[in-house]
């Protein structure tokens, strides 16, 4: 419990990490409903925007956490209004629309931007990669970091950003000052955004390895076959168990692809892509089965519908 002293008032309490949390929970089914009911109705148009569609999942968030947590909406998004909070001000008062909606823009972006289609080799030799490094891996660690461990405030980084505090409004009082962050927190953030800054140099060492070396052509090649948004090619292996052999483990290669089409039930298309897997790959006879997931669908961030279909070959039945 996080209570504020003022002189000649009553006890005020900033919301706790709990209470927040349940909120926040809340807030998202009620968006998760919102976001299934438009998945449904416009589930392909939305599959054939790949991961822009998060563009549309980020502008409902914006609106509904933009309009009910400013004064409009009384500071109280429908989750924090069953769990006695709102947001307000370092004076205790309700925030301004824009106020509102950049305190969301700050929380919503590094999630929403999460998982966008850019190419990796612009990513790590780019400047766009160190902006979309900071943003989304420096953004996400400094927010659950802040909401875990900065006790005093409870503020997290879209809190600071704008100066807003969520409190008990059962417990609110006569406006008293509200307590300062612990600088040693700030520093904490600094140091995780310049880790975040490094994720593309790291990233860009990995790929000159020799298991990333023939996964980056083949990847090339994926991302430009016909009805191909996106691709994802991995190196694995699996392990199990038989009566005859004992504990057994083989290596795979495997594709997921993103389509613009549905057409994850096309066997022929499946088959053309192993090819091209086991074409590219040199060591195609070193895998005990090369896998092709075919995946259709939408993820707007607040609600995401997918329909799939997994195919096995041998690398023989590939030549």
């Amino acid at each position: 419990m996080d209570t504020l002293h003022g002189e000649g008032s009553r006890n005020r309490e900033i919301a706790g990490f709990w209470r927040r949390l349940g909120a926040f929970v809340i807030d998202l089914i009620l968006l998760g409903i919102v976001g299934m009911i438009i998945g449904t109705v416009f589930f392909d148009t939305l599959a054939r925007m790949g991961s822009y569609a998060r563009l549309i999942g980020f502008a409902i968030a914006l609106a509904y956490f933009g309009i009910c947590n400013s004064r409009i909406g009384g500071g109280q998004t429908f989750g924090k209004r069953w769990l006695g909070v709102r947001v307000v001000d370092v004076r205790d008062q309700l925030l301004s629309l824009p106020r509102s909606l950049l305190r969301y823009a700050v929380l919503g972006i590094p999630f929403f931007a999460n998982g966008l289609p850019i190419d990796p080799e612009r990513a790590m030799s780019t400047l766009l990669g160190y902006v979309l490094a900071l943003i989304v891996f420096g953004g996400m660690l400094a927010i659950i970091y802040l909401y875990l461990f900065n006790r005093r405030t409870r503020q997290s980084l879209h809190d600071l950003a704008i100066g807003s505090y969520v409190e008990r409004v059962d417990h609110a009082a006569q406006p008293v000052s509200f307590p300062v962050i612990w600088n040693g927190h700030i520093v904490v953030v600094v140091l995780l955004a310049v880790i975040a800054l490094s994720v593309p140099l790291t990233a860009s060492r990995l790929v000159k390895t020799q298991s990333f070396t023939g996964i980056l052509p083949l990847y090339k090649t994926l991302s430009t076959q016909p009805h191909v948004m996106t691709a994802q090619v991995t190196h694995g292996w699996a392990s199990g168990w038989s009566s005859v052999n004992g504990s057994t483990s083989s290596h795979y290669l495997q594709a997921s692809l993103r389509l613009d089409a549905p057409l994850t039930e096309d066997d022929a298309m499946a088959k053309r892509i192993a090819q091209q897997m086991a074409k590219g790959d040199p060591d195609i006879t070193k895998e005990g089965v090369v896998v092709v997931a075919l995946v259709y669908g939408y993820d707007m961030g607040i609600a995401s519908g997918w329909k799939n279909h997994v195919y096995s070959f041998k690398p023989r039945e590939l030549q």
